[in-house]
């Protein structure tokens, strides 16, 4: 059944908006009496029926949802976007469809451009979201500098998310340690993990990441792409927790 993404549905009627519309009735030829499910992307999944279709609107009638609880455990990725803003989005396509929780992404020292297209990468997600068929929206959190993700970690009551960060080996420091990805998670527990820009964590970033609490770790003996890296790092997670 087609499923689309409506965030302020409730039980009754409903309309969905130009583009939902013309979706449902161009591209998809449903007609008045056809069903269909509505996603609000926060756990509930609503049964509704076609009641007629404009050009700029459809009418549904909606019934009584059936409601998901929030997964766990919660994976929160760090991304710095890519210098091309099409494989950002691809990261986002996938880690939606694999089972992020969360996206923070962060400016680094080394980020090449520093755009955030927030409403494009909004709509990517809502998208994978009716695609996967999941019930949950990943949340998107406002772009911010590495500095100040650093900062708003507090420290948590009992045992807080475990923290991993990805990154390539230094040269300048052969004999820093990174444990294998697969060895160091932690298996049924929240985990947050960071991942870099094309030209990686400057060796600055890397010792504030240390001081912070957070586990260096590796993805194997191949250079990742950093969309490449983010979306193994959620497929490790999710291969660990829901095999």
């Amino acid at each position: 059944m087609r499923r689309f993404y409506a965030p302020n549905v409730a039980p009754g009627p409903h309309s969905l908006g130009a583009d939902e519309a013309r979706h449902l009735g161009q591209v998809l030829r449903a007609r008045p009496g056809d069903a269909v499910e509505l996603a609000d992307g926060r756990g509930a999944v609503f049964p509704a029926e076609v009641v007629s279709i404009g050009k700029r609107e459809a009418l549904l009638h909606v019934g009584v949802p059936t409601c998901f609880p929030s997964p766990t455990p919660e994976l929160t990725l760090w991304v710095a976007p890519t210098k091309h803003t099409d494989r950002f989005e691809w990261f986002l396509e996938k880690a939606c469809e694999c089972g992020v929780t969360r996206i923070q992404p962060i400016w680094t020292a080394r980020s090449e451009r520093r755009v955030e297209k927030r409403e494009r990468w909004q709509r990517t997600l809502a998208e994978a979201m009716k695609q996967s068929r999941r019930a949950w929206l990943p949340e998107l959190a406002p772009a911010v500098s590495l500095d100040a993700a650093l900062s708003s970690l507090e420290p948590a009551e009992g045992e807080g998310p475990w923290l991993g960060l990805a990154h390539c080996p230094v040269p300048e420091h052969p004999n820093w340690v990174r444990q294998s990805i697969q060895s160091a998670l932690p298996q049924q527990r929240d985990a947050l993990i960071a991942i870099g820009p094309e030209g990686d964590f400057t060796s600055e970033e890397i010792e504030s990441f240390g001081s912070a609490g957070f586990t260096p770790v590796t993805f194997g003996e191949h250079r990742l792409r950093t969309e490449t890296a983010a979306l193994f790092a959620v497929q490790a997670f999710h291969i660990l927790n829901h095999p």
